[in-house]
């Protein structure tokens, strides 16, 4: 019986683990360059 708490690394999860990484990366990226141009215009 496989361990269910050891995720199989899968092609399909390993994709979904980075896309996973990126969008929230991107969201931060996006955040603080929304926040710093508020600042800058405000």
């Amino acid at each position: 019986m496989k361990n269910p708490f050891i995720p199989s690394r899968s092609v399909v999860c390993r994709v979904a683990d980075w896309l996973m990484i990126f969008a929230l990366v991107a969201a931060g990226l996006i955040a603080a360059l929304a926040a710093f141009i508020t600042q800058v215009l405000a």
